[in-house]
């Protein structure tokens, strides 16, 4: 058997491994050339068929260390699997007050993790829509690589 095909499969099966089975969603946009204009909708469809337990949901996002700002204003709409729509405004914070980077940091490229919504129930079965713009008086934000999505099922309390 060839090395690089037994590397394959080792490194398929430690992926599988290394899943969570509370997940339901982490997906990731890319942003075209890392300039992200109040014009971008960065969409997300997420079949949601567990109206019974409780989630938290993410904005997750990767900019560069060249990123300019000390924050970023997010729009959000989500649109529920019968229409209706909830629209909110959030800020997330890229450093802190003293300009040290609140995500993780990895090389040239800082991970965040925002909560939008925590310990919440889906009211309805279906496919909601997540719509992301950003909000911020720049009308093109330059270094912001990507845009993500997570949703995590939390575990019943006993």
């Amino acid at each position: 058997m060839k090395p690089q095909f037994l590397f394959a499969i080792v490194f398929i099966a430690f992926l599988i491994s290394c899943s969570d089975k509370n997940t339901i969603v982490s997906e990731y946009v890319d942003i075209p050339n890392s300039k992200f204009s109040f014009l971008d909708t960065v969409n997300f469809k997420v079949p949601i068929n567990d109206t019974v337990n409780n989630h938290d949901v993410f904005l997750q996002l990767r900019t560069s260390t060249d990123y300019k700002w000390s924050n970023m204003f997010i729009f959000s709409d989500i649109v529920f699997p019968n229409g209706k729509i909830r629209s909110d405004t959030f800020q997330i914070f890229i450093t802190d007050k003293n300009g040290h980077w609140t995500g993780n940091k990895s090389g040239a490229m800082v991970n965040f993790n925002h909560y939008l919504y925590r310990n919440i129930k889906f009211p309805i079965k279906g496919e909601y829509q997540f719509k992301f713009n950003q909000a911020m008086r720049d009308t093109i934000l330059n270094e912001v690589i990507s845009l993500g999505l997570k949703i995590n099922k939390l575990d019943k309390q006993s």
